[in-house]
């Protein structure tokens, strides 16, 4: 599954993946937040809780992306049952 979507994935979006860390999303908010403050620009940043909002998605709609995204139908069921 990793494979299948890792490459599709724009290199900002690190969170479970290899040889990336929040430690390096971290970093590299900081430094946007200084430069925004140093610029005396406007910033707006947003967090989103995804535990809770993946709770609330329509699970069709996750498969469908797990499709879209080249993921064996095999290891969509398998993580499909584990939902149901």
């Amino acid at each position: 599954m990793k494979d299948a979507v890792d490459f599709q994935l724009p290199d900002q979006q690190a969170g479970f993946r290899k040889d990336q860390s929040c430690m390096d999303q971290i970093a590299t908010l900081r430094i946007i937040v200084e430069q925004s403050i140093e610029w005396k620009s406007s910033l707006f940043i947003n967090f989103i809780d995804y535990e809770k909002a993946f709770d609330s998605e329509d699970r069709r709609t996750l498969w469908k992306l797990l499709r879209h995204y080249g993921v064996l139908e095999k290891i969509v069921n398998v993580i499909r049952i584990s939902y149901d």
